[in-house]
């Protein structure tokens, strides 16, 4: 498959086959997908802990479910913890790593030259702004880029994925016996789809002249309708969400699956009927929100 048609064809999804695990090969191939994302100074942050759910316990898996997983952790088969080690970014591992990329000559084009560059100017500056630089924006950025690119490995080898809000440190902490420099970033589902991969089409997004601007804020970056007509002949605008068949398929899932009828990790009171008569929350309804 096509990268274009790969982004195109994800979904987040919420139903999963619970009776067929995952290979255990084809979640190493996500790992070294994040592996070999992009990250400043080749630091890489970025740590993960699968959890096969045959294996775990029933306190643990209580404590990784976010609010909003109910359907996710009933069905999925595996987990990926994904966060942030702060200790990456240790100034002389920090410099270590620049060094490395001096021999390997990934920067600079004097080996001797580049690592006095390092050793003069960069020590002494990130030496006092390590510790910020471990939780500061770019730093999750990097966690989150290696999580997309493990994402599209997953869905390019059959696989489907949800990423959740992360658990609380505390409540996992010592279950998993993190680190203290680990903080959480987020959970992510994997296995395979019990929904069709439309998954009730492309879910939709705000207009692209609302969330991109050129030169300044507020003066948009006008699309050009002939690039998005490219972008669906390679699939990657599809068919908007929901599709016609969409709400059937969530009532057969949720039948086929012995699912209730939510979608928080714990049950809420039932909702107040609406002017016609119908819940104001549920699982058709909320999953084509």
């Amino acid at each position: 498959m096509e990268l274009k048609e790969v982004i195109g064809r994800r979904r987040t999804i919420r139903f999963f086959l619970p009776f067929r695990p995952v290979e255990r090969e084809k979640i190493q191939k996500m790992l070294e997908a994040a592996r070999r994302s992009s990250c400043v100074g080749n630091v890489m942050n970025v740590r993960g802990i699968v959890i096969w759910k045959d294996q775990a316990s029933p306190e643990l898996i209580k404590a990784i479910t976010p609010p909003l997983g109910y359907q996710q952790m009933q069905t999925a088969p595996a987990f990926i913890f994904w966060y942030n080690d702060i200790a990456a970014y240790q100034i002389d591992k920090w410099i270590g790593d620049l060094h490395k990329l001096a021999e390997s000559r990934r920067i600079g084009t004097d080996v001797a030259s580049t690592k006095a560059q390092i050793d003069r100017g960069l020590r002494p500056a990130f030496a006092a702004a390590w510790q910020q630089a471990a939780v500061g924006p770019l730093a999750f950025m990097d966690v989150g880029q290696a999580i997309a690119q493990a994402t599209l490995v997953a869905y390019d080898e059959g696989l489907s994925t949800c990423c959740m809000s992360s658990p609380r440190l505390e409540q996992v902490g010592k279950l998993l016996d993190l680190p203290e420099t680990a903080v959480p970033v987020c959970l992510q589902a994997v296995g395979y789809s019990a929904e069709q991969w439309e998954a009730g089409g492309q879910t939709v997004k705000p207009p692209f002249e609302s969330l991109f601007f050129e030169m300044r804020h507020g003066t948009p970056f006008e699309a050009d309708p002939a690039v998005e007509e490219e972008l669906r002949r390679e699939k990657m605008i599809q068919a908007p969400a929901p599709l016609a068949w969409r709400e059937a398929e969530l009532k057969y899932l949720m039948t086929a699956l012995g699912l209730e009828e939510r979608i928080t990790a714990f049950p809420f009171p039932a909702a107040a009927p609406t002017g016609n008569g119908a819940a104001s929350s549920g699982a058709a309804g909320d999953a084509k929100s």
